[in-house]
């Protein structure tokens, strides 16, 4: 029985190269971690806002409340990139009503981007709405 020794060397070759890979995303991770460089996933709230334009110089938007309602201070609304009100109190220190009605007054001809950022009770934000009316 011949033995083939150039046929032995290639598993060994391919073990050590899988093994140093192993090693070094090992390494890679730990670092990270370490290192602070991966975070903690911020918790997202379910919350629902509704945009709807009546006319040519009207959007009316509506909170209707989610998982946890009572930790939404105010929403700052923004049409087409500027700043056009806001529902609830900046820097309030009481959640907003679900139900809440705002209308938003202006010259909103054809398509408007909306967006709706909300600010919480622990001091976040998230953006809630951001849709075309």
């Amino acid at each position: 029985m011949q033995h083939n020794l150039t046929d032995e060397a290639v598993s060994e070759v391919i073990g050590t190269v899988l093994i140093i890979a192993l090693v070094v995303t090992l390494a890679a991770i730990i670092g990270a971690m370490v290192f602070g460089l991966v975070g903690t996933v911020q918790e997202t709230k379910v919350l629902a806002v509704t945009a709807v334009r009546f006319n040519e110089s009207n959007i009316s938007l509506t909170y209707h409340g989610g998982d946890r309602p009572d930790q939404l201070y105010w929403l700052n609304i923004s049409v087409n990139g500027t700043p056009v009100g806001r529902m609830g109190t900046l820097g309030g220190t009481s959640p907003v009503k679900v139900g809440n009605v705002t209308l938003v007054a202006g010259n909103f001809l054809g398509n408007n981007h909306v967006i709706v950022v909300g600010a919480f009770s622990d001091g976040k934000e998230q953006v809630l709405l951001d849709t075309i009316v």
